[in-house]
Formats: structure tokens, C-alpha cells, sequence
């Protein structure tokens, strides 16, 4: 750290670092454009409900406040996405001072920062955001629950532990990651079965009442949801292949250097033989969520951010083990500062991926681009064929469509298994011999038999590829169809 800055408060650096990066956020959100899930979540809170097919209801339930203030706009979907980024960091560095002192926190803070999947993170309103807070401030909750004595903080880390599996059904594992720690520290094993953790238990369940009811009336759509995504069909086979992708994505989107921190912190601290409790506090709650994702991701590699709750108390543990080597051979100063210079380098990188040229598949921005220019030239379309009937072939075209016309139409999949997406749970559409129709797809594979059967005359009237600043972007084939 610069000596100038060794004189100031780490905790006013902090604030200061936060509230910068939360006012340049604020700026860029309105730079880049919404990707699929995004205006996905969009339309969602056009329809709030208790739950939806993918996800619990708080990512469309956030959406819709802030589209409340702001407009249906890309500012009023990210609002929240920027002001939780800023929460979280504010709760690491809370935390890691707690357990330590100031000065590990603000580097807590400063990893956080320049971490690349948190930076994106931070910019995009996916449910991401919000269990991650929510997990944060669980992590905080039980802390204190565990220090100062007081019934209500455990009511309150239920409530937290609920709330974040409205967001995202992964924050559920949190409940094991206390009890993990419960077992794992002798001293507070008997809260395991106290009345405390009950209580707690009862508040989590209160919260989240909402998915309960919804799946009741619904069927047990997230049951199917949860079965399609884990990838396990109809048996669990081993395929190792799997496991290093998904292992490699994660070197990716952390950094390669961070990633390789974390799991020699992990290691090294999971085979430590002492009885400090912190230590165990970070680890139970890294070590169920990532061992999960491992374990499935031996069947099919599952996604890279799946894992970023994990990441809360992975920064605070990987800071604290790499302070102390570099503490007792400084040799190790140059590969840390080599670690955060390369993390510093791609985080800055993805916010102006165009310099790098990077192939699609590795441009993190690639999904927010062309998305005006697709409805600006689709626009043309409708108008030219005089469409009263907008469909598409994939939730994200349809959901992109809906946001970026003018006029923000209604638009929808073709007919499909019930419980397949959320189209298929908000009412359809009807053919009429009146209905002019386009059908928006990205394939370019056979056209649906849904759609071969609703309509007597289907014809390809325009296909092209959007544009972002000259480059191409996605190819997109429209059809014009009558009865």
C-alpha cells in the first residue's frame, strides 16, 4: 500500500473506494446493453407472482421496484445491481474486520474489486446480486449471532438465509454451512440442536413460504427446473471431462492466479490442526457450496457463477493465509502482486472488450451487443409485413424483442411443454385468419412443428446480423407467417 495512504483510515479509504466505484457504476450500466436473463427478469416483473419456473420471485420483485422509479429502462433494471454490489462490498469489509483488523479488510475489499466475474457481477441485474447480498449479510448475522447472545439475531439470520433463497435456491445450502460449522467447532456444538436453530430454521421456512405456495398451485414446476439444470437425466454417470471444465471456468472468471490462491488457501487451512474459530467460520461456509457444484459437475459442468456466495468468505480466508506467507517469506510479495495485477488487467479489460478482439465466445460483453441495432432492423420488418403477432425460438430473443421495440410489445414463444420456460405459464397466443406473424429466431435449424402447424404459409422475408460499432454480432433469421 502507498505510504501516503498508510496515515488515513483504512475504513475512510473504504467508503471512499465504495461510494467511487458505486458512482462509476451507476455511469457504465447505461453504456452496455441487457442480455437475455436480464430481460428475461424484465418481463417477469411485468407479471409479478409468487414464483417463477427458473427462480424465486425476488430478482423480478427488485426489477420492478426499480423500474418503478426509474422507467422501464436499462438504468431502472440495474439500479439495484449497482446499489447491492456496493452493499456487499461494504458488508466484506465489515466482516473481515470483525475477525481481524482494518487493514486485512481493505485488502479484502480491494480483491473484491478487481475480481472479474464480481466486477460483471456488479453490473448486471441477475439474481446473482441479490444472493449474494443476502448471503453476506447472513454471514455477518450469524457472527453475531454466535457472540452476542441475543434470540432475535437468529430469527433475523433466518429471515436473511430466506430472503437469499428467494433469490436463488443455492443460498438454501447455507443451512448446512452452519451446521457444518456447528459440528466443526466443539465449543458451539451444543447450539446444534438448541432452540436458537430452531427458531432460525422457522424463519427461513417463513420466508420462504412464497415458493412453497406457488410450486402447490403450479405443480412442482422448480422440481422439473432443478432436475433439467443439474444435469442428471436419468442416472448419475461420472465424466471427468466435466469436472475440469467446469473447474477451468472458474479459473477463468476469477482470474487464473486468484482461483489458484483460493484453493491453496483452502487446502492448506482445511488441513491446519489449531483451534482458531475463525478460520473454521470462514471454511463452513466455502467449502459445502463449492463441494456441491463439484460433485454435480462430475455428471455436467455446471455454470461458473454458481459458486459466488462461496466466493463471500473465500476472499476474507485467501487474504488472511497469503498475508501471513507473504509475512514469513516475502518472496511470496511478487506472486500476490502478480496475482492482482493480472485480476486488475481483465476486470479493466471487460469493461472495453473491443480493444482485445476477442472471439465471442470469450467476450464477456458479447451478450449485451447489437441488441438495438436486432430491433431497429426488426422494427423495419413488422412494419413492412404489417406483423400484428411477434414469436421467437428461444425466451431471450422473445424477452430482448419485448424490451427493445418501441412500443415494448407483447411477444411469445412458440407453444411448448408446459413448464418448459415461463411462457408457457402466462396465457398464449391465438391464430386467426387475420394473424400476420413474424417468427424471430437465431437457429438455423429446421423450423418448429408448432409452428408448421398453426400457420399455412411461412416464408423467410429478412435474415441478417446485428451490429455493434461495424462488428457482426448475432445472426438472426426472421419469417413472415399467414394462415
Amino acid at each position: 500500500m502507498p505510504s501516503f495512504l498508510r496515515n488515513i483510515s483504512p475504513t475512510r479509504i473504504a467508503v471512499f473506494l465504495i461510494l467511487a466505484v458505486i458512482g462509476y457504476r451507476f455511469w457504465f450500466v447505461t453504456q452496455i446493453g441487457l442480455v437475455g436473463d436480464e430481460a428475461y427478469y424484465w418481463l417477469w416483473s411485468k407479471h409479478l407472482a409468487a414464483s417463477y419456473r427458473d427462480k424465486g420471485p425476488a430478482i423480478a420483485w427488485t426489477i420492478a421496484l426499480g423500474t418503478k422509479m426509474f422507467g422501464d429502462t436499462v438504468f431502472g433494471i440495474r439500479f439495484f445491481a449497482v446499489l447491492l454490489s456496493g452493499a456487499i462490498s461494504w458488508l466484506l469489509f465489515v466482516l473481515a474486520r470483525r475477525l481481524y483488523d482494518e487493514r486485512t479488510a481493505l485488502w479484502c475489499l480491494l480483491v473484491s474489486l478487481v475480481t472479474p466475474m464480481l466486477a460483471v457481477g456488479s453490473i448486471l441485474m441477475t439474481i446473482d446480486s441479490l444472493s449474494m447480498f443476502f448471503w453476506a449479510l447472513a454471514v455477518l448475522l450469524f457472527w453475531d449471532a454466535l457472540h452476542n447472545g441475543r434470540t432475535s439475531t437468529w430469527f433475523w439470520l433466518g429471515l436473511a438465509i430466506g430472503a437469499g433463497f428467494l433469490a436463488k435456491f443455492t443460498n438454501g445450502v447455507q443451512l448446512v454451512c452452519i451446521a457444518l460449522f456447528l459440528l466443526w467447532s466443539k465449543e458451539h456444538r451444543p447450539l446444534l440442536f438448541s432452540w436458537k436453530t430452531f427458531l432460525m430454521v422457522a424463519a427461513f421456512g417463513v420466508a420462504s413460504t412464497p415458493i412453497l405456495w406457488w410450486n402447490i398451485q403450479t405443480g412442482w414446476v422448480h422440481l422439473a427446473a432443478l432436475h433439467s439444470r443439474s444435469g442428471v437425466t436419468n442416472t448419475f454417470q461420472i465424466h471427468p471431462l466435466q469436472l475440469l471444465r467446469f473447474v477451468g471456468e472458474q479459473f477463468g472468471v476469477l482470474s487464473p492466479l486468484f482461483m489458484a490462491g483460493i484453493v491453496v488457501a483452502a487446502v492448506a487451512l482445511v488441513l491446519r490442526r489449531d483451534d482458531d474459530v475463525r478460520r473454521r467460520f470462514l471454511l463452513s461456509q466455502f467449502l459445502p457450496v463449492y463441494g456441491l457444484f463439484l460433485f454435480f459437475s462430475l455428471n455436467s459442468a455446471g455454470k461458473a457463477n454458481w459458486i459466488v456466495p462461496a466466493l463471500f468468505t473465500a476472499i476474507i480466508f485467501t487474504v488472511v493465509y497469503w498475508r501471513e506467507l507473504v509475512a514469513r517469506r516475502p518472496r511470496w510479495r511478487w506472486a500476490v502482486g502478480a496475482a492482482f495485477a493480472i485480476a486488475l488487467l481483465m476486470t479493466l479489460a471487460m469493461h472495453d472488450t473491443e480493444i482485445l478482439h476477442l472471439p465471442q465466445r470469450l467476450d464477456p460483453l458479447f451478450r449485451a451487443q447489437g441488441w438495438r441495432d436486432f430491433a431497429a432492423r426488426l422494427e423495419k420488418d413488422r412494419v413492412a409485413e404489417r406483423a400484428n403477432l411477434l414469436l421467437a425460438s428461444h425466451y431471450s430473443i422473445a424477452s430482448l424483442m419485448a424490451f427493445y421495440l418501441p412500443d415494448q410489445p407483447t411477444t411469445y414463444l412458440v407453444p411448448a411443454p408446459y413448464g418448459s420456460s415461463q411462457f408457457t405459464l402466462w396465457p398464449g397466443y391465438q391464430v386467426t385468419p387475420d394473424t400476420r406473424a413474424l417468427f424471430v429466431t437465431s437457429s438455423i435449424r429446421p423450423l418448429p412443428p408448432a409452428l408448421l402447424q398453426q400457420f399455412t404459409r411461412i416464408e423467410l422475408v429478412d435474415d441478417f446480423w446485428s451490429q455493434h460499432h461495424g462488428h457482426p454480432m448475432n445472426y438472426i433469421r426472421v419469417y413472415f407467417c399467414t394462415r
